[in-house]
């Protein structure tokens, strides 16, 4: 049970560092970019950042949770199994707790990116244009620093835009809590890194290579990547509606490995400059249904489990900026949704009859701008739900509860394109059966961007 549980995590970071952390670049409106030719009705861009930050985490080790098995007496027994933000611990044991104390040259909640884009006017009221991007993080595997890196095709889109709106085909950000996500970048880790482990969930690997979590886990829904066809309307009056019909997720983790149509996905949005600040409004969505692999029901079977589910969720919150003071709060809820990002592959997804467990996420996130210097701080909570299932089964793993994490930090920039970073995480999980795990994140670093 142990090695499979501990292979299974190690799987679930790596979905993890390049299915979610890697996703959260900078948001749509924020993104800078260097024009390095032009045509008569073409023009060649480029766009991207480097840098890397110093991370010392200390805590507690991965907790040592517990299953619960009811013997045919009625009387309760517990075994050890492996749970917790995995890390590497000196005096950890199958019985004891253990403390981390590690430092790590990582690459931030963002990693090194190089963007290569081309944009053209197919004729009057027409443009097309085409966008790759590549990411790369600096952390080699287990350390070992004869390790190559391998860089990672991230983003590859095509777009037609018009007065009727546009069509993007291709490998683009997800729909579903891109407004939290962009909250979280703008306001708080756009330049840093937040939670040490990538993607933020229960199973990172705190020693593991980045991306970096960023809030994501504490009260914010990665939005991610995803290969889809999106229809962006018109802007009327600060209101805008995007929908994208998405290449289906699977939840294999525990079972629901087939899948028929898209995932759908949308989000409305409503931008309002005033005098010195702006105002920002966000709801967004996922739906899809998900099917158990293979013949179901049984032929000849007399009872069965559910064939299908639906996983889907909701979205929404907003931004205020009132000169120098920002503030963003976003929120979410949903079945199947997971920790990290939206139908991932985890153990806290479902429960142990494959039911759809129930989830919920609040963030607030605040910012000051003191001339050179972004001052941040901000909180964030996300909850994982029983379901009935749960409470009934005679054999239960100890499931995480919640997750609560908080930030704080200032930015220092020295020009636009160079950034000082230095900052504070505090982590916390609870689990059901009581256990619990808390570290503390000191970081800093720099990143040159273009």
């Amino acid at each position: 049970m142990a090695s499979r549980s501990r292979l299974f995590a190690a799987c679930l970071q790596g979905l993890a560092c390049l299915s979610l952390s890697t996703a959260l670049f900078l948001p749509r409106s924020a993104r800078a970019e260097k024009v390095i030719a032009k045509g008569d009705n073409w023009e060649v861009y480029t766009d991207g950042r480097a840098g890397a930050f110093v991370n010392w985490v200390t805590g507690d080790g991965a907790p040592v949770a517990t299953q619960t098995i009811t013997m045919p007496d009625g009387s309760q027994q517990k075994e050890v199994i492996p749970g917790g933000w995995l890390v590497n611990t000196t005096d950890s044991t199958e019985t004891y707790q253990g403390k981390v104390n590690t430092v790590r040259i990582r690459s931030g909640f963002i990693g090194n990116t190089l963007g290569l884009g081309v944009r053209t006017e197919v004729f009057p009221g027409l443009k097309a244009s085409a966008y790759i991007q590549m990411w790369a993080v600096i952390e080699p595997d287990n350390r070992n620093k004869a390790a190559a890196i391998p860089p990672d095709l991230r983003q590859g889109y095509a777009k037609l835009e018009g007065a009727w709106g546009s069509v993007l085909a291709g490998r683009t950000r997800t729909l579903f809590s891109r407004g939290a996500t962009d909250i979280n970048v703008l306001y708080a880790h756009r330049w840093g890194v937040g939670f040490p482990g990538g993607g933020g969930g229960t199973n990172s690997i705190i020693d593991g290579k980045g991306p970096t979590g960023g809030m994501v886990g504490f009260g914010v829904l990665g939005s991610g990547f995803g290969t889809a066809f999106i229809y962006g309307s018109p802007v009327l009056g600060g209101l805008q509606l995007n929908v994208g019909l998405f290449d289906p997720a699977s939840l294999g983790s525990n079972g629901w490995t087939r899948t028929k149509l898209p995932r759908v996905e949308s989000e409305l949005t409503f931008e309002r400059p005033f005098g010195l600040g702006k105002v920002v409004l966000f709801a967004n969505g996922a739906y899809q249904k998900v099917y158990q692999p293979g013949a179901c029901p049984l032929p000849g079977a007399t009872s069965s489990g559910p064939c299908d589910a639906t996983a889907a969720g909701v979205g929404y919150g907003g931004r205020l900026e009132i000169g120098p003071v920002h503030l963003g709060v976003a929120g979410h809820y949903g079945k199947g949704l997971g920790m990290a990002y939206a139908l991932e592959q985890s153990y806290a997804a479902l429960d142990p009859g494959n039911n759809l467990r129930t989830f919920d996420g609040y963030y607030a996130q605040s910012q000051v701008v003191v001339q050179k210097f972004d001052f941040f701080a901000g909180a964030g909570i996300t909850r994982v739900f029983l379901t009935d299932y749960d409470k009934t089964v005679a054999v239960q793993y100890s499931n995480v509860k919640h997750q609560i994490g908080i930030n704080g930090g200032v930015v220092y920039n020295l020009a636009e394109n160079v950034h000082l970073d230095l900052e504070y995480f505090r982590a916390q999980a609870d689990y059901w059966y009581g256990e619990k795990q808390v570290l503390n994140s000191v970081a800093s670093g720099m990143t040159v961007n273009w």
